[in-house]
């Protein structure tokens, strides 16, 4: 008797497995399901919007947005805010064409001088949250203050160097066939090395454990300071890579291209799924975030929507998402004990 009941317990077992996990991804299917709805109306209202080349010319446009986001969604799964994205994704322009001075043989350089500077800065970030407990909120904003009046006294509002010709075309440069865009490649493989980071690596399963729970972690033996730290940091790479990346979008270095990003990237987390409270969320709803973002920007320039009108239907748009995925999280954890 027991030898025939068993295939159905170990079918049900699967069942129910596969039931928490589409529960736990319930706010991804909600963000993907808004952005593949955003696809659809861009397609219908723009010409030529079912050309695949032109999707992903515009997703390879936004590339340093959706860079940056991925290290804001990281901060945002350690229960913390990162405010200055948008000041270290300036910092990183203004540094590398002063290191490049317009040649290409100081590519690489300017690169590694710009990473370096946006991963100390998100050092600062994580030793100010995490050491000396100061709210992420206060600590970033005044971060991002000081590094943000840091390159303009250096600049004196006019920036030093200039821009690699050869980091200027990777801007039009595409690969498989000349339909991928680079910047979107590079852009999937920040993605991937991060996502391997949080969910192939014991260091990324402990990072999820100190967002979700820090006392609890703490209490289990997990330095939680140190994957605070780590996020930060993390966030200020993925920033610095950003204003890299809209340096050579732009052909020229800016102390203020970038400033609108911080709120953007915030705005790309929380679309995809990822909660203030830390520990909820997933790293592939930021991917659906900046293309809900990119879409409905796009949609709306398209049919001349005036920019007043385009800030109201994205805050909607944002607030509208916020409280869906508050209404999933909320039934999530309720039918967790079921």
């Amino acid at each position: 008797m027991s030898a025939v009941q068993a295939p159905p317990a170990a079918s049900g077992s699967r069942g129910e497995q596969l039931r928490r996990r589409l529960l736990r991804s319930r706010e991804l299917l909600v963000s993907y399901g808004l952005a593949l709805a955003l696809l659809i109306a861009f397609a219908v209202a723009t010409p030529g919007g079912w050309e695949p080349q032109r999707i992903l010319t515009i997703l390879g446009q936004n590339a340093q947005l959706g860079i940056a986001a991925i290290g804001q969604t990281v901060v945002l799964l350690s229960g913390g805010l990162d405010l200055s994205i948008g000041p270290v994704m300036n910092l990183a322009s203004v540094v590398s064409s002063a290191q490049m001075r317009g040649q290409d043989g100081n590519i690489a350089q300017g690169i590694a001088v710009a990473i370096a500077a946006g991963g100390l800065v998100g050092l600062v970030n994580g030793l100010l949250v995490s050491r000396a407990k100061i709210p992420p909120l206060l600590a970033t904003l005044a971060v991002g203050t000081i590094v943000q009046g840091g390159y303009y006294v250096y600049t004196e509002g006019q920036p030093k160097g200039g821009v690699a010709p050869g980091l200027q075309s990777a801007a039009d440069a595409k690969v498989l066939g000349s339909i991928v865009p680079w910047w979107l490649v590079l852009w999937i493989a920040v993605w991937i090395v991060v996502a391997f980071l949080l969910y192939r690596t014991t260091w990324g399963r402990r990072f999820y454990a100190a967002g979700a729970s820090p006392r609890a972690a703490w209490l289990s033996g997990v330095a939680v300071s140190r994957y605070v730290v780590g996020a930060y940091v993390l966030s200020g790479i993925c920033a610095a890579i950003a204003g890299i990346a809209l340096t050579a979008y732009t052909g020229s270095p800016s102390v203020s291209g970038a400033d609108s990003y911080t709120l953007q990237t915030v705005a790309a987390a929380v679309i995809g799924g990822v909660a203030f409270s830390g520990g909820i969320g997933r790293l592939a709803g930021a991917f659906a975030g900046v293309a809900v973002l990119v879409f409905l920007t796009t949609i709306l320039e398209t049919l001349n929507v005036d920019s007043a009108v385009q800030y109201v239907v994205q805050g909607a748009v944002l607030i509208g998402m916020m409280l869906v995925n508050r209404r999933l999280i909320g039934r999530g954890s309720g039918s967790a004990g079921r």
